[in-house]
């Protein structure tokens, strides 16, 4: 005769099923203790536990241990938020980063409460916060400018957009034989190596994208000129129909004689020049990032020609794979206000 074969070990949920069983059996009153010990597969003194647990509880559900108290209370948590969203520059660190040792320092100094360096993770988790990676702003930037330019300058690109008239976000972008570095899996304590030209030769890409969900570039070896810039306008007149606008920031090269004239040329172009300092108000710098980062991280070109052949495939994967997907849908030129609001700057740029 085959005995009935059963898992060695149960989970918490089968563990807890059984004995929800047991129960159901015992309530019954006419099953023997040995007849339910051989059909759920323990032992009689089990059953006999369970049964005194049902006479001094009523039941065989499992109970959940409330755990130690905490260490911080809900008030020191909601200060040590408040500490930490001031800043480490606040804190008086010489620098603006939190790291779990600066953090369970402060939580010690302020509330006498010293935590493991690994606990602090857990405790910034549940007070909301999560590793990321600054962005850069310079110094020299007026934040209430840069509010007062966008607020004035919205209406304007409102009434255009109504009109059929297409935004143009222009930009240029440098990409040398220096790869961008990012993470990679790698055998621990193996640190991956990268060899790399010493040379640094490079290329410049004039680019732009429409709020049609167009993608246009002229990529060109060393640095972009005032000549260039013209060159690429008259590029955009051939592949953007209508009246459209240009945004730009306020680089030299964007501001030549040479550009001004050809400009006054041409009824169907118009230029507007961005706030000093703001790049997060062209989603463009998105794309960059998105080539430097995904496309070209760790790629080490031997020469200016495989790196050329590298951004004209990435080039072709953001035309005709990434804009019209999730680029363009944000822009339609039918939207209201609150969707011209959005045009300016509020891209997330996950392209």
């Amino acid at each position: 005769m085959l005995c009935v074969w059963r898992p060695s070990t149960l989970t918490r949920d089968q563990l807890e099923e059984r004995r929800l069983y047991a129960q159901q059996l015992l309530a019954t009153g006419e099953i023997s203790t040995k007849e339910i010990a051989e059909t759920l597969g323990v032992s009689e003194s089990t059953v006999r536990t369970w049964k005194q647990r049902l006479r001094e509880h009523g039941s065989l559900k499992a109970t959940q241990a409330p755990g130690p108290p905490q260490r911080l209370s809900p008030e020191q948590r909601t200060r040590l938020g408040e500490l930490l969203r001031a800043g480490p520059l606040a804190a008086g660190y010489p620098d603006a980063r939190w790291t779990t040792p600066r953090v369970r320092a402060i939580i010690g100094t302020h509330f006498d409460v010293w935590y493991h360096a690994d606990h602090v993770r857990t405790v910034l988790h549940q007070l909301g916060f999560s590793p990321q990676k600054p962005e850069q702003r310079a110094l020299e930037r007026d934040e209430q400018a840069i509010q007062t330019r966008v607020e004035h300058t919205l209406p304007e690109l409102e009434k255009k957009v109504e009109q059929g008239a297409t935004l143009v976000f222009l930009d240029e972008s440098g990409f040398s034989l220096k790869p961008t570095v990012t993470r990679t899996w790698a055998p621990r304590g193996q640190i991956p190596i990268l060899r790399t030209k010493a040379a640094w030769d490079k290329l410049s890409t004039l680019g732009a994208i429409t709020t049609s969900g167009q993608f246009l570039q002229q990529t060109h070896s060393g640095a972009i000129r005032g000549a260039q810039v013209v060159a690429f306008c008259q590029h955009l007149l051939r592949h953007v129909q209508g009246e459209f606008v240009v945004l730009m920031d306020n680089a030299r090269i964007h501001k030549t004689k040479a550009l001004r004239a050809f400009v006054e040329q041409q009824p169907r172009l118009t230029i507007e020049y961005l706030p000093p300092y703001a790049p997060d108000l062209n989603p463009i710098e998105r794309v960059w990032a998105y080539i430097k980062g995904p496309i070209l991280g760790n790629f080490c070109a031997k020469d200016i020609g495989e790196l050329k052949g590298r951004l004209k495939a990435a080039w072709q994967r953001v035309r005709y794979v990434q804009l019209p997907q999730r680029l363009a849908r944000p822009y339609r030129a039918s939207q209201t206000q609150a969707g011209v609001n959005r045009k300016m700057g509020v891209w997330d740029g996950r392209i």
